[in-house]
């Protein structure tokens, strides 16, 4: 058991860390109006390998275990989110995609009970179906307005990538270094943008094009390096669920940039994901 400031200290930077995810989607988002996805990846990835290859600057050993086949499914499926991630932040509104893509936890503990990865869970079950029925309010009033369909199918297929990424991430042994892992999947998803250029056409991006896409690079580092920290040394059923404060930021900015505002069938979706999946990190930490 963590004391009680070691958890207040926790909680913190989980909301930090939450709020720079969403600053990372923001500066996308805007980028992603004037330019192709692959050339945000591109830019953002370049910016990003220039933040992870600095952390992992003193690992001396290891860069050969980034050539494993499992570090090289995870980076495909880094690619499959971010790319999705950009195209439903380009046609969907913030705190729409930041819900949906928040059912990967919920994805994660149906998966892993259905492989026996993890033991079933009566509760959980219940937690993830009335999680998945708060999906279907969030998108039965946006299918109906102005949102484009593709925007929220991507929104869940960034989930499910996100969910398959960090089942997979379980997996890769404990051998492998953290910042190869960070290396690798960055460099992946840069050179993805890259490829990306065959099919789309770029066009030179302006100083504040640039000056967005290296600000999201700078927001993902931090909230991967605040999320870190926020759960070392920390209760993780007490911080964890403050996870879901990613949505708040999300509505907060969505409405102070955009002037989105959720119809009352998607705001029960909200707190029905939120709630969900509150109580199945909560269950699979408690003895």
């Amino acid at each position: 058991m963590a004391n009680a400031q070691a958890n207040r200290r926790g909680i913190l930077l989980m909301l930090v860390a939450m709020g720079c995810y969403v600053l990372n989607d923001v500066f996308v988002k805007l980028a992603a109006q004037s330019l192709p996805p692959g050339q945000v990846l591109a830019v953002r990835g370049a910016f990003a390998t220039l933040f992870v290859l600095a952390l992992a600057r003193g690992t001396r050993a290891g860069w050969r275990t980034a050539l494993r086949p499992i570090v090289g499914v995870r980076c495909g499926l880094e690619i499959t989110t971010a790319l999705s991630s950009v195209v439903a932040l380009s046609l969907a509104p913030l705190a729409t995609v930041s819900t949906l893509m928040m059912t990967a936890p919920l994805m994660i503990a149906a998966t892993a009970m259905a492989l026996r990865w993890e033991p079933w869970h009566g509760g959980r079950l219940l937690a993830t179906a009335a999680g998945f029925a708060g999906v279907l309010l969030v998108i039965q009033p946006s299918a109906r307005s102005e949102v484009a369909a593709a925007g929220l199918a991507c929104a869940l297929l960034c989930a499910a990538s996100l969910a398959a990424r960090d089942l997979v991430t379980r997996r890769i042994p404990a051998t492998v270094p953290s910042s190869i892992i960070a290396v690798a999947t960055t460099l992946a998803v840069c050179l993805a943008g890259l490829l990306l250029d065959l099919v789309e056409r770029w066009a030179p991006p302006t100083r504040h094009e640039l000056g967005m896409l290296a600000a999201a690079a700078g927001c993902a580092a931090l909230g991967n390096y605040a999320l870190i920290v926020a759960c070392r040394g920390v209760d993780l059923s007490v911080v964890t669920p403050f996870r879901y404060s990613l949505i708040v930021w999300a509505l907060l900015l969505g409405y102070a940039i955009w002037g989105d505002m959720p119809r009352p069938e998607a705001a029960a979706g909200v707190v029905l994901i939120v709630a969900a999946g509150a109580f199945t990190v909560w269950a699979a930490r408690r003895p």
